[in-house]
């Protein structure tokens, strides 16, 4: 008996244990894992400036455009019932709004009734934009009856994500729920442009962007970094991202902040990454320093864009560190002797134009330009590249 009295005291406590483990409403399927609800409780128990940030915007803007998404925040870090039914209230007069109000449905379940669902679900998104995909995803996960549908992501997706950070926003909103529902890596079909699109993404800011970011550039590197704070990239976007003047202190990316930054990960100064970044794809982001007036080059789909770069930095060889850009001003250039870990982009050509170069044994060898008319130079070209195939120059 004192045995089994002794073996149901340990039982207990241990369940006391794991009860106490757990956030008082798990299983959320948007966005709240476990580990990142107790973060967030953790924060309101400290009273960390991001958590008061958070609260002040909850209790004084009542017309917040992110209300829904707001107040089932709140709820859901303080239990609040008063403010959950707020935010069902919210959502029930704003059914468009798929993304908040599946958020709401999702964070506020406990308190939800029948009547309550019976009311949502009435809008379906029909772009096939990435936020449209997200949005229709989070519908599905809060209001469905099936299995979500994962769809892959649109093949324009590099391209768009760069320039727009609200896209870039919601395809790490897909990203992680898709992983958390299907545990299905998105990222597979891309898994180069993913691995450097951390770099990319902070690479690709004008040198003013740097020290002062739209707040949803702030809030989707944070995002980012959660998708996979593996990533070497991630380490730098997470230096970047968790700079103390980068705090929000009002605005609709306060409660955004509040839920991805974690001050609990690693993060690497961003002026130790290599200042460049070139994906055959047809981008390259590139500047001489991280300086704030430093010359600052992207060249994408959008086009040459430069800032502080006078004309002689574009039209002759240039350094951004490690990386020497070198224009195609003539049929056949020299090739500059590199160093170890240096690298070379021949650019100035036209999109797809053959180039040939002297290869290993003397043999010539040919390759094309990307879309931008950009080449990485192969490590085994030496003395000089020409426009042309072999034989045909």
């Amino acid at each position: 008996m004192r045995i089994r009295a002794l073996m149901l005291c340990v039982a207990f406590a241990m369940n006391a244990a794991i009860a106490r483990a757990q956030p008082t409403d798990e299983g959320y399927k948007l966005l709240l894992t476990a580990q990142r609800l107790r973060r967030l409780q953790r924060d309101r128990q400290r009273k960390t400036l991001r958590w008061l940030n958070f609260e002040k915007r909850v209790e004084t803007v009542p017309d917040s455009p992110e209300r829904g998404f707001e107040l089932a925040l709140y709820y859901a870090v303080t239990r609040d019932e008063a403010r959950g039914r707020e935010a069902v209230e919210w959502a029930k007069n704003h059914l468009c709004d798929e993304r908040q109000v599946a958020l709401v449905f999702d964070w506020c379940r406990g308190i939800i009734t029948a009547a309550d669902r019976a009311r949502s679900a009435s809008c379906v998104a029909s772009s096939g934009s990435i936020t449209a995909l997200r949005d229709a995803l989070f519908a599905q996960t809060s209001f469905g009856t099936d299995e979500p549908k994962i769809s892959a992501l649109p093949p324009a997706t590099p391209d768009v994500v760069l320039n727009n950070s609200t896209q870039l926003y919601a395809l790490c909103e897909y990203l992680i729920t898709a992983r958390a529902l299907s545990r299905t890596d998105l990222r597979q079909d891309n898994s180069t442009f993913f691995r450097a699109l951390p770099n990319e993404l902070l690479l690709s800011l004008m040198p003013d962007q740097v020290d002062h970011p739209d707040w949803i550039q702030h809030i989707a590197a944070l995002a980012l970094v959660a998708v996979d704070p593996n990533l070497e990239g991630s380490q730098f976007l997470q230096g970047w991202a968790m700079e103390d003047n980068q705090t929000l202190t009002e605005g609709p990316g306060v409660a955004y902040e509040f839920l991805w930054a974690d001050p609990y990960l690693p993060g690497v100064a961003y002026r130790n990454l290599d200042p460049w970044v070139y994906d055959p794809a047809g981008r390259l982001f590139a500047r001489t320093s991280w300086d704030s007036d430093s010359c600052w080059l992207s060249n994408n789909f959008e086009g040459l864009r430069t800032k502080y770069c006078d004309r002689k930095q574009i039209d002759s060889v240039q350094k951004f560190g490690t990386l020497t850009l070198l224009p195609m001003n003539a049929q056949c250039v020299d090739l500059p002797k590199r160093q170890n870990r240096e690298s070379l982009v021949l650019w100035r050509l036209n999109p797809g134009e053959a180039v040939t170069y002297r290869g290993e044994g003397k043999k010539d060898v040919s390759e094309t330009a990307d879309p931008r008319g950009m080449w990485l130079v192969p490590e085994n070209a030496h003395d000089k590249v020409c426009r042309g195939r072999a034989g045909k120059r």
